[in-house]
């Protein structure tokens, strides 16, 4: 297990528990040690691993807490990236504290894909069904059973949605399976969390017994526009001010996007530092929340017998590959992901093994003792081969765009220029250097792993343009 991520530096927020030291004393509350000079629980026998995997002493949990987070970047948190400081203390924690997939990927680069293929449990493409963000492709998700139907169906759960997400909504398909689903009056995490928690809390009181439920928390933060509570804004006081207000959705992207190209170097480094300042104030600010929603949610005993499950559904571009938000590549910065699950009488464990949006549902219902339908494709976690490939799948802002990676090796594809890249992640990990070469053997083996997909998702997104690569068999 991984030590826990470093105290976060600046002011705290009247009202939010936000230091590292109050976040290691609720984990050792809930009967978890972390490291550090925060007292140990008392020893507690909670009895015997279970056999499933995550494993937990005694029993596994009958209930589930999912915290989805929108466009939060992997290497946002220390634990990914030793080098940067941890803004999102809380998470990096729960995440030592419980079992954390430490090799995930997202199957997209924007929510409505992302949430889809997470809670459908297969890659996108293979659903029969294309999110598009083009406006003159956009539909909604058919009828389907997502992963509240199936813990409806098969544990008999009472099923609550709640979410600051647009996209995450009945006119696109994706409340399918839920009891009860709304947006928050209060889009902030903490209102997200308690307009959730009334919901939920309402149903289990007018229930006959004592049901198992599920709990669905989608949170917005860090989402654009970053205009995080002053106290959590760590710019430093000599940052030269900009004249572009970037708490302001609409300003945020006509800079970003439209003004850009046309700004001097330094004016675009400047730009760009108050975004990252403001993007980590963000983070800040929704890590306290997150930690005071838990802790309300302990006093309520709602976490006395409850699986938390954290995920992402794509990070965040801060022109890395020319670009600032997400939606238009499948680099590592809009694609890689964080996911892990918590609990208190969790086995905690860092596990290493590739894995990928689609495998959070089966593992739900294979650790729940559910049956896995046929629909979902992704593996439960501890099931799939090391080697295994895995892919992502965007129709958004740069039109049609896939990707498929296999022990640290990545092709990806761009339907509108037909341009193809090739990536050696184990030696270019900020994916630099495009070494595609259609002769070149690795690039062979990428592709024919890769073609059967464009072929799949071609057809369901027709009105997309597309231009097969150059050197590349089609068939």
């Amino acid at each position: 297990m991984q030590a826990s991520a470093s105290p976060a530096s600046g002011p705290q927020a009247p009202g939010l528990c936000f230091d590292m030291t109050s976040a290691r004393l609720l984990l050792a509350s809930l009967l978890l040690a972390c490291s550090g000079d925060a007292p140990e629980p008392e020893p507690v026998d909670l009895g015997d691993p279970t056999d499933t995997f995550p494993s937990f002493y005694g029993k596994v949990p009958k209930n589930v807490l999912m915290i989805s987070i929108d466009t939060f970047r992997r290497d946002a948190m220390s634990r990914y990236d030793p080098l940067k400081q941890d803004d999102t203390p809380f998470l990096g924690a729960m995440a030592a504290a419980g079992v954390a997939l430490d090799d995930h990927t997202t199957c997209s680069n924007w929510t409505f894909a992302g949430i889809g293929c997470t809670l459908y449990g297969a890659d996108v493409e293979t659903t029969g069904f294309t999110p598009q963000l083009t406006a003159t492709g956009q539909a909604a998700w058919p009828e389907a059973t997502f992963l509240a139907g199936y813990l409806k169906e098969q544990q008999g759960m009472v099923t609550v949605l709640s979410s600051t997400n647009g996209w995450f909504a009945e006119e696109w398909g994706l409340t399918q399976g839920y009891d009860v689903w709304f947006h928050p009056k209060n889009g902030s995490t903490w209102g997200t969390y308690r307009e959730g928690r009334d919901a939920l809390l309402a149903e289990l009181d007018v229930a006959d017994d004592d049901p198992p439920w599920f709990l669905h928390l989608h949170l917005i933060e860090p989402h654009v526009p970053y205009k995080a509570p002053a106290a959590y804004d760590p710019s430093p006081s000599n940052l030269e001010p900009i004249p572009w207000d970037l708490s302001v959705k609409e300003d945020h992207y006509d800079l970003t996007r439209s003004t850009w190209p046309d700004l001097d170097d330094d004016t675009q480094d400047l730009v760009e530092e108050h975004l990252q300042y403001q993007y980590r104030a963000e983070l800040r600010y929704m890590d306290a929340q997150i930690q005071d929603a838990l802790a309300d949610a302990d006093r309520k005993g709602l976490l006395d017998d409850t699986l938390v499950v954290v995920w992402t559904d794509h990070g965040e571009q801060f022109w890395e590959h020319d670009y600032q938000s997400h939606a238009y590549t499948l680099f590592r910065e809009e694609n890689d992901g964080i996911a892990f699950f918590w609990a208190k009488n969790i086995v905690p464990q860092a596990w290493e093994g590739p894995t990928t949006s689609p495998d959070i549902a089966p593992t739900l219902l294979t650790v729940l003792g559910g049956t896995v339908p046929p629909q979902m494709t992704g593996k439960p976690l501890g099931t799939a081969d090391e080697d295994r490939a895995r892919y992502a799948f965007s129709v958004a802002r740069l039109g049609g765009v896939q990707s498929v990676q296999k022990n640290g090796h990545k092709l990806t594809y761009s339907w509108s220029s037909g341009g193809a890249r090739y990536f050696d992640l184990n030696t270019d990990p900020e994916e630099l250097d495009d070494r595609f070469d259609p002769e070149d053997p690795k690039v062979q083996e990428l592709w024919s792993l890769l073609l059967p997909r464009v072929q799949m998702a071609r057809p369901l997104a027709p009105n997309v343009a597309q231009v097969w690569p150059v050197g590349l068999p089609i068939e």
